[in-house]
């Protein structure tokens, strides 16, 4: 029955019968959004960072700079209390484009397309919501020198498999890692585990290093590798999610709160760091010389442009690739990020990664 045919599906069947030719076609707006929906209901980041709606590539974005000042009275009860005023600058947010790329045997589509249409959904959710957050923890725009100077490091596909090539999603947006490196000289925000394992007093240096940014424990993300989760897991001082209450939102790969702070655990923070903080260029070293790193931050800070135009947000192309006796799904989206207040990020750097 037509009734029973998965959305989508007749729009990739179009595409292999060569109705639309080569190209052209697209994913049913509803099924593009349900795509979409399913990112930003399961992504931290979605759910934690600020949205902006964009309707211009760029938009510039207020800021408080400066805060108000409250007086006393004693001494002063005639005169009118003197006035502050809160200062304001601007933030500058980018739109950017990231792509993906998924063939489909012609043959596999023939077949099997209805059973496989849940399956593709699926893999096209991880794929942009993997993608997000690679760009938003491990972004770095730099390109001079071969990437040498790129917190990720130059491509080398026998020395360095992991790090920047070309066209890749990180070289769009600069990101956590790279605010918080970019912090370092000026505020000093960084905390050295010098080669040990993450502890409970590098956490608290990291929150005082945020300054009044810090304040507010319940508005702090500490960010960390898998491995070094499974070591937070062991402390005392972690509250587990069991006791967070009946109405508390839990964020993907939250595994509870330090001191108030959540604590979010990702595979996407890299274990192969240098004592800096940066992607090392040889593998194969000696495993104790591999350092990773912890992000503290404040959440209020980032913010994520989303396009208004309904032709810019999330979209999935279907392309017909005869040649090769297949198609091709191409996801593409335009999202900005960018950081309210640079000093509202810190990381400890230099860090053992845990016990896998």
């Amino acid at each position: 029955m037509s009734g029973d045919i998965p959305p989508g599906v007749d729009k990739i069947k179009s595409t292999l019968d060569g109705t639309t030719g080569y190209g052209g076609e697209f994913l049913p707006v509803e099924t593009a959004n349900e795509i979409i929906k399913r990112v930003f209901d399961e992504s931290w980041a979605r759910n934690i960072f600020r949205s902006y709606p964009m309707s211009t590539e760029t938009a510039k974005v207020p800021k408080i700079g400066s805060g108000g000042r409250m007086y006393g009275t004693t001494g002063n009860k005639n005169t009118e209390v003197t006035e502050t005023r809160h200062g304001t600058t601007e933030v500058e947010l980018a739109l950017k484009t990231i792509l993906g790329n998924h063939p489909i045997d012609r043959k596999t589509i023939a077949y099997a397309i209805g059973a496989m249409m849940g399956g593709l959904k699926e893999d096209i959710v991880d794929t942009v919501m993997e993608t997000e957050e690679d760009v938003i923890i491990n972004g770095d725009t730099e390109t001079e020198t071969t990437y040498s100077d790129n917190i990720n490091n130059a491509y080398h596909g026998t020395n360095y498999p992991d790090g920047i090539v070309s066209q890749d999603a990180r070289l769009e947006l600069d990101g956590l890692r790279k605010w918080a490196i970019a912090n370092e000289d000026d505020n000093s925000k960084f905390v050295n585990a010098s080669g040990l394992a993450l502890s409970t007093t590098m956490v608290r240096q990291a929150f005082g290093k945020l300054g009044k940014h810090g304040r507010r424990k319940s508005q702090l993300i500490i960010l960390t590798s898998l491995s070094v989760a499974n070591d937070i897991l062991g402390w005392e001082q972690l509250e587990t999610l069991e006791k967070y209450g009946p109405n508390a939102t839990i964020l993907t790969g939250e595994i509870g709160k330090v001191y108030g702070a959540r604590v979010i655990s990702t595979s996407l923070v890299p274990e192969n760091l240098d004592a800096d903080g940066v992607a090392r260029t040889q593998v194969g070293a000696d495993p104790e010389n591999n350092r990773t790193v912890v992000l503290v931050f404040n959440y209020t800070s980032p913010i994520i442009g989303n396009p208004s135009m309904s032709e810019r947000k999330f979209t999935v192309e279907i392309v017909s690739e005869p040649k090769l006796d297949q198609i091709v799904l191409l996801p593409r989206e335009d999202i900005a990020f960018a950081n309210s207040y640079p000093e509202a990020i810190v990381h400890i750097r230099n860090v053992l990664p845990g016990e896998s």
